[in-house]
């Protein structure tokens, strides 16, 4: 009784300190905020200074602080002399292009906990990262137990995070959960680990916000037909999926594998393979000849994908929706134009279209999925919203995409306003991938 007593009022002053620490963090990240307001308003200011130096040194300076000043920064509309509006039409546009940049950065989080229950530190998780976390346990019938967990991470991969936190509480990442549509979950799920399994199929590497695991290795001696000699090594690659990627392919040509005495295994295939970005556990093959009768290992199995990501979406907001004119917004690469409103019988129609400078493969019409994804609603000024009933698409072309949103609101059309996300610019990036000790069958 003494013992559970002790381990009550422990709890309760672990609660006391995590509610100071909180009000402490919310008072420093207000007045931090306060600080940064201040600091971007003397430097706006100063853009419009009578001498060329100091304008210059304003804009670099306001440059060096980062995208984080985007949401204090004033556009370039604001009453301001002409100079110092020039300077911040484009300062806002490199803030947002290097924000689409870093966007596609993998996280890296820090996380300490000592004993806390699984559910905390999952939400927490989240949060630092921007990844949806779903326990899937009642959907494979596995009872939820909440699970003390005691951890320590500093500076790592959200996917280093995740499975150290998973492998406490003897978890593991379920590949293959789908939504309600049956369409592969839009998040990372995770179920009580088989005791029949082990923790890790086989080596993982992680790199940025990929994560890379040999899964299974296959061995064929046909005595007939010696080309169909050889090994498949199954790697599964999954992403963070805050990521989204429209397109992945493996780049055959950079795949190698050594033993350990540093011989290469004959490599078959070159050229890319697409990597089916819409199924549930996504797993590529990387096929070899066999290897000779000294090599029981692959010391090191390397190679690359080459991976078009869209930034993080950003919102485009359309107010006066009665007066019927063009309105045109731009962030980054991406302007949206709002074409037209009009009323019909029982329905409002809106019209809008969307030009990216730099779609890349984006708008190749197989690979346009991502456009589904991008909300689209009308909000009025508590927050309520209303989605549309129909989307009509009305228009495709290299780089300019249209749709017809149809709405039908409860309450007049000028009580609300449009918003549009959707991603700002598309980058192609490289992502290498070293798995080490596979031993062979």
């Amino acid at each position: 009784m003494i013992t559970k007593y002790t381990m009550q009022q422990a709890r309760f002053f672990l609660w006391v300190l995590l509610l100071v620490a909180t009000a402490t963090v919310a008072t420093t990240v207000a007045t931090e905020t306060k600080d940064l307001q201040s600091n971007v308003r003397s430097l706006t200011r100063a853009l419009a200074a009578d001498r060329l130096a100091d304008r210059d040194r304003a804009e670099k300076e306001l440059l060096a602080l980062g995208p984080a000043v985007l949401d204090v920064l004033p556009d370039g509309q604001a009453r301001l002399p002409a100079e110092a509006n020039r300077r911040l039409t484009r300062i806002r546009r490199q803030l947002e292009e290097r924000k689409a940049r870093e966007s596609v950065e993998g996280r890296r989080v820090s996380l300490q906990a000592l004993a806390q229950p699984l559910s905390t530190l999952i939400a927490q998780l989240e949060s630092l990262s921007g990844n949806r976390i779903v326990d899937y346990r009642a959907l494979r019938r596995q009872p939820q137990t909440e699970i003390p967990i005691s951890v320590d991470v500093k500076n790592v991969t959200f996917w280093e995070a995740l499975d150290r936190v998973l492998g406490e509480a003897d978890m593991e990442i379920y590949p293959y959960a789908i939504d309600t549509g049956r369409r592969p979950l839009q998040g990372i799920a995770f179920i009580a680990r088989d005791p029949t399994r082990r923790l890790s199929a086989g080596p993982i590497d992680y790199e940025g916000g990929f994560r890379f695991e040999a899964i299974r290795i296959r061995a064929e001696r046909d005595y007939r037909n010696v080309d169909a000699n050889g090994l498949a090594v199954h790697v599964e690659t999954l992403w963070e999926p805050r990521l989204n990627p429209i397109h992945l392919v493996l780049l055959r040509n950079t795949v190698t594998a050594v033993d350990k005495k540093g011989r290469l295994f004959i490599r078959k295939g070159n050229g890319e393979s697409e990597i089916a970005i819409d199924r549930t556990a996504p797993v590529f093959i990387l096929p070899f000849g066999l290897s000779s009768d000294e090599s029981q290992w692959i010391q090191t199995l390397s190679g690359e994908l080459q991976c078009l990501l869209p930034s993080e979406r950003e919102t485009f907001h359309f107010e006066n929706l009665s007066e019927g004119r063009v309105q045109r917004l731009q962030k980054a690469r991406a302007v949206v134009t709002l074409q037209s409103v009009h009323a019909g019988k029982e329905e409002w129609v809106i019209a809008i279209s969307v030009r990216l400078e730099d779609a890349e493969k984006a708008l190749e019409s197989h690979r346009t999925g991502w456009m589904q994804r991008n909300a689209v609603y009308l909000e009025d000024a508590t927050g309520a919203r209303v989605a549309p009933l129909q989307i009509e698409q009305t228009a495709e072309g290299k780089n300019v995409f249209g749709f017809a949103f149809h709405f039908k609101p409860p309450k007049k059309i000028d009580d609300y306003a449009l918003i549009y996300t959707i991603p700002t610019t598309f980058i192609t990036r490289r992502i290498p991938f070293r798995l080490e000790g596979l031993k062979l069958p």
